[in-house]
């Protein structure tokens, strides 16, 4: 069955549950959000988020919850070499993240890989792995989808190889997939007219599967 959704708001006071009301309204049978403003780390109480009463809503109008994608907070920089804290603190982040997603029953974190800042590509990578390691290190069913980026400033994953590079060195490469973002590939100077070619492409570097 094919899946369309988008992106829909998490707002207060009903938090999940208004989003999935507001998906249900578009048709939709998947949907993505993010469960805080991304922009920062504020994040309400789990309890608060009125999953349950969003996981029956979206399960009895015929929807599986694992249609449900989470997106994390675009603070997250594991590439960050310069600054430990910040490091340190997109572990954090992306760890309860990872949690929050678990509660909602969701499969899937979307992840922006990070922006390698001053640093080599080979440098920045490993700083991703090793932020990556630790966190998936914790057991979860969440698969952390690295998103591919348009490759502005510093941004690491603009290329298939670049997302490879993270896939094969992480120690946990089944708990890793990627989010193919097709205005960030078309960005980052893949030919979206011949998608078949991308597509063949993505699939010889990194798998379709």
């Amino acid at each position: 069955m094919l899946k369309i959704g988008s992106h829909v708001s998490v707002e207060a006071p009903d938090y999940f549950l208004s989003a999935v009301k507001t998906a249900l309204e578009y048709n939709a049978n998947a949907f993505m959000i993010y469960t805080g403003a991304p922009q920062n780390s504020f994040r309400q109480p789990i309890e608060k988020l009125k999953i349950e009463e969003g996981r029956k809503l979206w399960e009895e109008s015929g929807n599986d919850i694992k249609d449900v994608i989470i997106h994390s907070p675009y603070i997250i920089n594991l590439a960050n070499t310069e600054k430990p804290e910040t490091f340190q603190l997109a572990k954090e982040v992306l760890a309860k993240e990872v949690k929050r997603t678990e509660a909602i029953g969701a499969k899937y974190l979307v992840l922006h890989p990070g922006a390698s800042l001053k640093a080599d590509i080979d440098t920045a990578v490993n700083k991703i792995v090793e932020g990556l390691d630790e966190v998936l290190a914790e057991k979860s069913e969440v698969i952390i989808a690295l998103e591919t980026m348009a490759g502005k400033g510093s941004e690491v994953g603009r290329t298939f190889e670049e997302l490879q590079m993270i896939i094969e060195r992480c120690a946990y490469p089944e708990r890793l997939g990627v989010c193919l973002d097709s205005c960030h590939i078309h960005d980052g100077g893949y030919d979206l007219g011949d998608l078949d070619a991308v597509l063949k492409q993505f699939d010889e570097i990194i798998g379709l599967n």
